[in-house]
């Protein structure tokens, strides 16, 4: 990976797909949409189905009055009560050298589990991801499990029918994204998340935070591709996201819901949803449409404030291999780094066991320790694939400008 100093395309922005204009004007809408996820791996989807700006409000409402909840009371949900990966998450301790601030809340499909989680005759995702919620008390927050439920059904529409579109702009069989994903059994890892600002850190380690996020590659400030899933939504309410356009040019993404007073040095966006490529949508393409590089970047969260957003990666059956559309069988390695032949359950489960070590420790120590290695390995693969795209994207947007 490059060392080299960060820089921030001023003259980029991501690029806004119209839901609206898939019945008005296809002929645009699978234009703006290939041309998005081709060149940027990121969009703004405008007009965003079932996330109007009066529903991102209360949504936003709802998080933001559970985040802002006693400890005591959060700590009812706490993600290591169960060994499903749901439930709350403590913020992330400021003097741990990284350069976030975060505590988070992981919810998923209210489902009964397969099996039991010990049972090793049992592939493991099927012994992690199947299992009911962790709820917070609900005489204290009301409104929260309902909310949550109507966002994750809203979500969970949106990925399917944005998902059939890809594939066919991608002039793909649209039934190819539905042997993938089944509407009615689902695998789902989402989450809420709440960064603090710098003002989170004590006033001697900020200057070190702020030279973290000037260096592109920089593995304490959580720049990541999004692997598991086909795609990624997102709202969210303060800046900070952030995503490499072009080789060393980072862009900021826009706010889709503005729950404050002020100005941002964004655009707000209202009733939008931010869309990025994930890694499982760049294998099956075959680079086509790349996965990107992002991170929230807590130096752009205003002074004072803090940032809720709300990403959610449908996953795909983990059962086979992920053969590309149109092929007759999976090559060895793809352009998306990825190798036919992979344990894709284990791959999302080991990316779930070493985000979340609190439960990790408690419930899933062994297998962690069996997978973790190979699960390593494979995100490397996949990130290098990641800027080998990113690399000649960005040559094509120097050739443009040239």
């Amino acid at each position: 990976m490059q060392t080299t100093t960060d820089k921030t395309s001023e003259s980029l922005e991501l690029p806004k797909v119209d839901w609206l204009d898939r019945e008005s004007n296809p002929e645009q809408f699978f234009k703006d949409l290939s041309y998005a996820l081709s060149e940027y791996g990121f969009m703004v989807l405008t007009n965003a189905p079932g996330l109007s700006d009066e529903f991102q409000q209360r949504a936003f409402k709802e998080v933001r009055g559970f985040f802002d909840s006693p400890m005591d009371l959060k700590k009812t949900a706490h993600i290591s009560n169960t060994p499903y990966f749901r439930g709350y998450s403590l913020p992330t301790p400021a003097d741990r050298g990284h350069g976030q601030v975060i505590e988070a809340f992981q919810y998923g499909f209210e489902q009964e589990p397969l099996c039991d989680f010990d049972d090793k005759t049992k592939p493991i995702h099927h012994r992690l991801f199947r299992g009911p919620n962790t709820w917070p008390d609900d005489s204290s927050l009301p409104g929260f499990r309902p909310l949550i439920d109507d966002l994750n059904g809203r979500y969970h529409k949106l990925t399917h029918e944005l998902g059939e579109a890809i594939v066919e702009s991608l002039e793909e069989d649209v039934a190819s994204f539905r042997e993938y994903f089944d509407f009615e059994n689902p695998d789902l890892a989402a989450s809420l998340n709440h960064n603090y600002s710098l003002q989170a850190f004590a006033e001697e380690d900020r200057a070190n935070v702020k030279e973290e996020y000037k260096k592109f590659s920089s593995r304490r400030v959580g720049a990541h591709i999004d692997g598991p899933p086909f795609i990624a939504l997102l709202i969210n309410d303060r800046p900070g996201l952030q995503v490499v356009a072009g080789e060393g040019q980072w862009i900021d993404a826009p706010v889709t819901c503005q729950t404050a007073p002020g100005d941002y040095h964004v655009p707000v966006i209202p009733g939008s949803v931010i869309v990025n490529t994930g890694g499982t949508l760049m294998h099956l393409s075959e680079g086509r449409y790349s996965a990107t590089l992002h991170r929230v970047n807590t130096t752009l969260i205003p002074d004072g404030e803090t940032r809720v957003s709300m990403p959610y990666f449908l996953l795909p059956k983990m059962e086979g291999d992920l053969i590309p559309f149109g092929k007759p069988e999976a090559s060895l390695v793809g352009a998306a780094g990825y190798e036919s032949g992979r344990d894709r359950g284990a791959n999302a489960s080991v990316n779930r066991m070493g985000t979340f070590p609190q439960v990790t420790r408690r419930w899933w120590t062994e297998e962690y320790e069996e997978l973790r290695q190979k699960q390593s390995a494979e995100v490397e693969a996949e990130t290098q694939a990641a800027f080998k795209l990113a690399k000649e994207r960005g040559e094509r947007f120097k050739q443009q400008s040239d």
